[in-house]
């Protein structure tokens, strides 16, 4: 497997965007595929014919909410020569495996000039997924002509997730599970993820944003701006609670803070671990002024092990079960640099990307 992620720039059209993702990384595209089509079997217990079902459900939810994304999943399709529902369906990978077991996701931190050593704005994450997934990475770099450039680190076929945009608006994300949680359809929460970098820039356009976008799923969205509003945005079916913080930072797992929508919360009854990753990286974040360093070494850390920070497969666990930090990235909003590694922080060393090579400022 070729962990290295790597960087791919496409313009144009949507569908001539998506056709260059397809057409260039198909391989990837494939591997994204195969992967979730056995997630999904083995996950969430769908045969082929019920994921092609349910991704013919969620296109007319697509083609009304953000066409021009369908018009990139559409051009992904065909330039991977692949069925346009397949791509559906790994774009709605999250409602696709709604009721499983989920799997540990993510360790997300927010850190703004008050709480910076060196009044850098950063956000940073561990990315923690399946290893089956790890080959299929990409750095997707988006220069478009109906938005602001952006830069998103996903699956390749996937149209977006953790990211940047030019306008200065950067986003980490956590899994959340609650017990609102269906299939829907309702708009994919990769779907929403792409639209906030492709739409707000700032903080508060993009909890607008949240709050008023149909959702079926759940998830943690850690916002921060290039002024420093650093925000995490806690949203579920049964609506959403806003965590501001007085210190200026931030840490987030996958369990909602929230009074009001933690006892809906499935994710930390099942996996009880993400209070003590919580913790932890609390603990960590809270000890004296953050640098650039620290967050190296808080993405790093084990001491919640097996299920820390920096999470490495557990061989003793099924296929089902498995997870690992399939890549850790930081922005600096105040540099304009991305940092990622192509697996657990710990092993992979952070590679640099000056966001002024890749994204042309927003107008």
């Amino acid at each position: 497997m070729d962990r290295r992620i790597p960087l791919i720039l496409s313009e144009g059209t949507p569908f001539e965007r998506g056709f260059h993702l397809g057409d260039t990384e198909a391989g990837r595209v494939t591997q994204s595929v195969v992967a979730y089509m056995e997630l999904f079997k083995q996950v969430g217990g769908l045969s082929r014919h019920d994921v092609f079902a349910y991704a013919e459900n969620f296109i007319p939810v697509i083609a009304h909410y953000a066409p021009q994304l369908l018009q990139e999943i559409r051009g992904i399709a065909e330039g991977s020569r692949h069925d346009l529902r397949e791509i559906v369906a790994i774009n709605a990978r999250t409602e696709m495996m709604y009721g499983a077991n989920p799997l540990p996701e993510c360790t997300a931190i927010g850190v703004s000039t008050i709480a910076s050593a060196d009044r850098h704005i950063r956000l940073a994450q561990n990315w923690d997924w399946h290893p089956s997934l790890a080959g299929a990475l990409i750095l997707w770099v988006l220069r478009r002509e109906d938005g602001p450039d952006l830069l998103t680190l996903t699956e390749a076929g996937i149209v977006g997730k953790i990211g940047i945009n030019a306008a200065g608006l950067a986003m980490c994300i956590n899994l959340l599970v609650s017990t609102s949680d269906s299939r829907g359809p309702a708009v994919p929460m990769h779907i929403l993820l792409r639209h906030i970098l492709d739409t707000a820039s700032s903080t508060e356009e993009a909890i607008s944003l949240i709050g008023s976008t149909p959702r079926c799923t759940s998830c943690n969205h850690l916002l921060i701006d290039r002024a420093g509003a650093l925000v995490s945005v806690e949203a579920t079916p049964l609506g959403q609670h806003i965590v501001r913080s007085m210190e200026g930072w931030l840490a987030h797992t996958n369990h909602c803070i929230s009074v009001s929508l933690s006892a809906h919360d499935r994710y930390v009854r099942e996996h009880p671990e993400t209070l003590a990753r919580n913790r932890r990286a609390q603990s960590l974040a809270a000890v004296r002024s953050i640098t650039e360093s620290d967050l190296h070494a808080i993405l790093s850390d084990h001491g919640t092990a097996p299920d820390s920070i920096c999470l490495h497969v557990q061989t003793n666990k099924s296929f089902e079960e498995q997870a690992e930090s399939v890549a850790s990235i930081i922005f600096d909003l105040t540099t304009g640099v991305v940092d990622i590694t192509d697996g657990p922080p710990c092993q992979y060393p952070y590679r640099h990307f000056v966001l002024r090579d890749y994204l042309r400022a927003a107008s």
